[in-house]
């Protein structure tokens, strides 16, 4: 039983055997023999339209990935329009609005909670279940000073409503910017001289956060007996509890089809993450446009060539034993012209689709209406009546 293809499908026998004799045609029949059979020819097409798929299917994963994610797999989107959703947009938004804690949809709380210090331990833990937005440890503000630098050549004060030279109020005469200088020299000696505050999160035990704390902290009257420069006893943190509205804890609140029952083999929740789960199937000839079937057929003949060439013709490495003389076959000739055939197909194809993708059409769009302003700039205004 010979095995039946689907990509010519819904194709009449008719209209296939014009597809095959045209090509015949162009090998060279009735002139020269041609040894490829209708399955051959077939499968010739098949892989053609394959080639034209997968460019199609990369030019909709180009164009349509923002509106594809988040749907669910099972939507098959060949040759299908899909309306913009804007899921990547409000991915990047709900990310974005997590970090400065205004929440888009409500699906999570930005809770506050405070780790108690003890003066000389630098590492602290976290409860799991936790995902840390803002941990509120940072070197203080160094622009309201209550003293400058012992050496001032300059007799000045600082406090929180201005600055003053011997008594005398300067908040409106004193440049803005010696304030500005004075708070990045003191943040610089502080850096160079000092130490800034800074901390370190790593993952810790059955599934709790670790967090290192620099400098160490040091608070007086807590048995070390430290003097001098000290740290807060308390740091506040804020994070997001990872079990979301929807109740789905494997994906951090995060999830969109909180209902999926997928099996084990089945990654992710159902929905199309990216371009390898978008489910594009091959396209069939009759789905195809004029246009369209004009490179299939081109790119088919090309394939034939290639078999007739290296397959059919070269078997007897290219040379057929006639009698009185060898007769030598074009085999390298005709698989040669073939392979360049094909990379000009495959480029003509990537160049129109370049040119087709919704970046060059709406940049067309734009210079077409620029244009159609410029002409319309030309035509006489109408006189206004009052």
């Amino acid at each position: 039983m010979a095995y039946q293809l689907a990509c010519l499908s819904g194709v009449s026998e008719y209209n296939k055997q014009e597809l095959f004799y045209m090509i015949r045609q162009e090998l060279g029949e009735p002139v020269v023999g041609v040894e490829i059979n209708d399955t051959q020819l077939e499968v010739c097409f098949c892989k053609a339209i394959r080639e034209y798929s997968h460019f199609i299917n990369q030019w909709a994963l180009e164009n349509r990935m923002s509106q594809m994610l988040g749907l669910p797999k099972e939507i098959d989107f060949t040759l299908k329009y899909v309306s913009n959703n804007f899921s990547l947009e409000r991915s990047y938004a709900k990310a974005y609005s997590e970090q400065v804690g205004v929440g888009m949809d409500s699906s999570r709380e930005l809770k506050t909670d405070t780790i108690i210090l003890t003066a000389g331990t630098q590492d602290y833990y976290i409860p799991a279940g936790r995902e840390i937005n803002e941990i509120l440890w940072f070197t203080p503000s160094f622009i309201n000073l209550f003293g400058l630098d012992a050496y001032a050549n300059s007799n000045l004060s600082y406090s929180e409503f201005g600055a003053s030279f011997a008594g005398a109020s300067l908040y409106y005469i004193m440049p803005l910017f010696d304030t500005l200088l004075t708070s990045q020299a003191a943040e610089l000696r502080n850096k160079v001289r000092g130490s800034e505050y800074s901390y370190r999160v790593v993952g810790g035990p059955n599934g709790t956060k670790k967090i290192s704390l620099y400098p160490v902290p040091r608070i007086p009257n807590e048995g070390f007996g430290l003097v001098g420069a000290t740290t807060p006893g308390t740091v506040f943190y804020r994070y997001y509890d990872k079990v979301g509205v929807g109740g789905n804890s494997s994906f951090s609140g995060y999830s969109a089809n909180p209902g999926f029952t997928g099996g084990t083999w089945s990654q992710g929740n159902g929905l199309v993450s990216g371009p390898s789960d978008a489910r594009l199937e091959w396209l069939s000839y009759e789905e195809l446009n004029s246009s369209s079937k004009y490179w299939v057929q081109k790119f088919a003949f090309a394939m034939a060539m290639k078999i007739l060439g290296l397959h059919i013709y070269g078997k007897f490495s290219g040379e057929l034993p006639v009698p009185g003389a060898p007769l030598t076959l074009n085999t390298s000739a005709l698989a040669a012209a073939a392979d360049k055939e094909i990379d000009k197909l495959k480029e003509e194809l990537k160049l129109e689709l370049e040119k087709l993708n919704f970046k060059s059409l709406l940049e067309n769009n734009a210079m077409m209406q620029e244009n159609i302003n410029k002409t319309l700039g030309f035509v006489p205004l109408g006189i206004y009546l009052g």
